[in-house]
This record gives structure tokens, C-alpha cells and sequence, in this order.
């Protein structure tokens, strides 16, 4: 009786994992469908240190730069 509960749980993950649907207990879920990651550029400030020439001599100063920033996100269909 083992071998065979073992098995129907073998093939139940194999059914799910090749994206097929599994019936069981009188309903029907779908698999989970393909992943995707999603690319998003956002322009975030940043402070960074420059040499700045000022006055006939070169000055360290803290400037803000505006640099564009990639965030991903996973989506699933």
C-alpha cells in the first residue's frame, strides 16, 4: 500500500512540475505558470563626493547626482 501512495505522489509532483493540472479530492488546481523578472530604471538621488575646481583651487564637496537605478521584480503568470 506504501508503494503505491508513494507513486501517486511521484506522479502528482511530475504532473505539477511539467505544468499540467492536478485533480484531486473532487477540485482542479492549475500549476504554477512560467516566472518572469520584470526591469524597472528608476532615477534615485545620490551624494557623492567631487573634486570641484573653485576659487583657483580644487575643493572636495558633497554634490547630488541623479543616477538611474534598475529594480527587478519576479512575476508569475
Amino acid at each position: 500500500m506504501r508503494i503505491r501512495s508513494a507513486a501517486a505522489v511521484t506522479a502528482a509532483a511530475m504532473m505539477l512540475a511539467g505544468g499540467g493540472v492536478l485533480i484531486g479530492s473532487g477540485a482542479a488546481h492549475a500549476a504554477p505558470a512560467a516566472c518572469h523578472t520584470v526591469v524597472h530604471y528608476v532615477p534615485t538621488t545620490v551624494l557623492q563626493t567631487q573634486q570641484v575646481f573653485e576659487n583657483g583651487h580644487w575643493v572636495t564637496k558633497i554634490v547630488r547626482v541623479t543616477v538611474i537605478s534598475p529594480v527587478t521584480t519576479v512575476v508569475c503568470d
